[in-house]
């Protein structure tokens, strides 16, 4: 009998399951990946061990500015690998998510409301502000290519070989922008005409990079995770064919069917995607659409449940 135990939660990382979404979708082929079954909860898990493997030797301590899950996962690595953590999150992230990350020992510093490019208060820059000093390193998830490498090595190779290769379409959510960059530049690697799209709340940036659309109003959302007032230079525009916009009262509908249809509590942005492909099933009638829901909805309990 083989000895299956993992020398940490960081090794028990990945191999989440890909489920099919046939009561949402009845007659349509759409799968899910569960990302929030990784042990911190949430896809960031894989982009942060990525990332802390290759921090420079001798930190002792790290810093990020986040919306919630990349601070949870590495909160959960420094508890790990014994180092200091410090994260910086907006005044409005969920209850939930505040208090899991400083469960694991570290110290949350929040800021004024801001998309994390913007102000001088934001989150973005208390966490270059707080990443000064010697032995101190600063993950910077909006501007770092390791963000899209997680994903391009880890999270869509798994995604691929899960599904044997039978994907034609697929669709996630842009927040950092990481995921559906690398993810999407494998898939059209392995598979030329694989079509990805990606989906955001209302006047978020990045569908202006993909189709000249310029933004109708001011950019303001209630899901945590998706949209960004000023893209990410972690976003690979491209490789991404179309974004397409929803609202933020779709997205939270599509989170309670979910998980009332589905038995699958999914966090606001796996709405928010859930929402999009929705729009997309009659454009793409007949093909495999897959996506990742990134989180649970454990943690927006107090926000949309």
């Amino acid at each position: 009998m083989e000895n299956q135990a993992k020398s940490s939660v960081m090794d028990a990382i990945g191999n989440t399951p890909v489920v099919r979404l046939g009561r949402v979708f009845p007659g349509a082929d759409v799968v899910a990946k569960l990302e929030f079954m990784n042990p911190g909860g949430s896809i960031k898990d894989r982009m942060v061990r990525y990332m802390l493997n290759r921090m420079p030797a001798g930190t002792t301590r790290v810093v990020e500015g986040s919306s919630g899950n990349t601070g949870a996962a590495l909160a959960m690595a420094s508890a790990v690998l014994g180092m200091q953590c410090d994260v910086t999150l907006p005044q409005t992230t969920s209850i939930e998510k505040i208090k899991r990350i400083r469960a694991y020992g570290a110290e949350v510093h929040l800021c004024p409301q801001d998309d994390g490019c913007g102000c001088s208060c934001g989150y973005q820059a208390v966490a270059e502000q707080l990443a000064e000093g010697d032995n101190v390193h600063f993950l910077d998830q909006y501007r770092s290519a390791l963000n899209r490498e997680a994903h391009y090595s880890d999270t869509a190779p798994e995604l691929w070989q899960q599904l044997a290769g039978e994907i034609d379409v697929f669709v996630c959510g842009i927040g950092s922008g990481g995921t559906i960059s690398g993810i999407g530049r494998y898939l059209k690697e392995q598979k030329r005409d694989v079509t990805v799209i990606g989906v955001e709340p209302r006047n978020s940036a990045y569908r202006g990079l993909v189709t000249d659309t310029p933004a109708d109003g001011p950019f303001a959302t209630i899901v945590e995770g998706v949209g960004k007032r000023h893209p990410s230079h972690s976003f690979d525009a491209g490789v991404v064919d179309d974004v397409i916009q929803v609202d933020d009262d779709a997205a939270v509908t599509w989170c309670r069917r979910l998980a009332t249809e589905e038995g699958i509590l999914a966090g606001g942005s796996s709405g928010c995607v859930t929402a999009g492909i929705a729009q997309l099933l009659l454009r793409f009638a007949g093909a495999r659409v897959a996506t990742v829901f990134p989180d649970s909805g454990v943690y927006y309990l107090s926000k949309y449940f």
